[in-house]
């Protein structure tokens, strides 16, 4: 079960209420957010695919010099810290992906505010 439901959701659950909603915002400010989180979603898209090439290359089992508890030099196996990296990024991916359903029912609520604003001021008689 995701952590934060959109309004969507919440609706279909009935467990929306309306003094918790949000405001909405002006659609500048969530188009540029929803460029930010594209850019972020590309990075991190990057950084999984280099953390690929890595396990690839060198497998998921990496040797490393280690000094024991008398300072001898040991050679010994350790996880290929790109695996750690892969791991957290495809996770980061999940919420940003996540986040970014979020914003777009945010976008489109505030189309549909925007028109109806249109549509009002368009019918309106000024003196």
């Amino acid at each position: 079960m995701p952590a934060k439901l959109t309004e969507k959701e919440k609706a279909v659950r009935g467990t929306a209420q309306r003094c918790r909603a949000r405001k909405t915002r002006t659609l500048r400010v969530i188009r540029r957010e929803i460029r930010e989180l594209r850019r972020l979603m590309l990075d991190i898209a990057f950084n999984v695919e280099l953390a690929r090439k890595s396990l690839r290359a060198d497998g998921f089992l990496i040797e490393m010099l280690v000094a024991n508890s008398h300072g001898k030099h040991e050679k010994t196996r350790r996880l290929n810290p790109a695996f750690k990296i892969q791991t957290d990024a495809l996770k980061a991916l999940k919420g940003l992906n996540r986040q970014m359903t979020i914003l777009c029912e945010e976008r489109e609520a505030a189309e549909a505010a925007q028109q109806k604003a249109e549509e009002a001021s368009e019918f309106r008689i000024e003196d």
